[in-house]
């Protein structure tokens, strides 16, 4: 299963984000941040979204991490179900961009 709270963690570790620093991207207080963190508040898919703009990594990237996502059409032009599958993926980034769009 994938932990995304996990994996958003590392990233900020590995990008040198700091929890209170994130917490000024959002607008939020630091203690929102710690909640999400340490398992006491659940976070939605906005402020996952969020936390990714603010670290500069894609929702795909966290999701396949530590693994970089290469679309499969790069890695393999000439796969129909490759082809499929990365056209699934961009309708969800366009999805998750017009529900953000609307708040």
């Amino acid at each position: 299963m994938i932990d995304v709270k996990k994996n958003l963690k590392l990233i900020l570790e590995e990008r040198g984000i700091l929890q209170k620093q994130l917490a000024v991207a959002l607008g939020l207080s630091d203690q929102a941040i710690s909640n999400w963190f340490n398992g006491t508040e659940d976070v939605k898919l906005g402020k996952i979204t969020q936390i990714c703009e603010a670290a500069g990594v894609s929702l795909i990237d966290v999701l396949t991490y530590p693994e970089k996502y290469v679309p499969e059409k790069q890695a393999k032009p000439d796969c129909e179900e490759c082809k499929k599958k990365d056209e699934i993926i961009d309708n969800l980034n366009l999805l998750i961009k017009q529900l953000r769009s609307k708040k």
